[in-house]
């Protein structure tokens, strides 16, 4: 069995934030997550991407993510979870 491990993790400050969209705050938390770890992005080698509410409309959020992160051929996939 291959180990697999969460080695960093990223997340935007709550409220409103009209301030940017839904696609700069996933990779601003993107890129928190890379910071978290102590990678770049040529080390990513899988991306979870959690969602709720305003992906909705967005059937492969976690590959517009991985496309803004550069990390063009590495598996993602959405998670949901209220």
């Amino acid at each position: 069995m291959e180990r697999v491990a969460i080695v960093g993790v990223g997340i935007t400050r709550f409220g409103r934030r009209s301030d940017k969209t839904l696609q700069e705050l996933a990779f601003e938390a993107g890129l928190a997550a890379l910071r978290d770890a102590g990678l770049e992005t040529r080390d990513v080698e899988f991306l979870a991407v959690g969602c709720a509410g305003g992906w909705s409309s967005e059937p492969l959020p976690a590959v517009v993510v991985a496309e803004h992160l550069g990390l063009e051929g590495v598996g993602s996939m959405r998670v949901e979870a209220a």
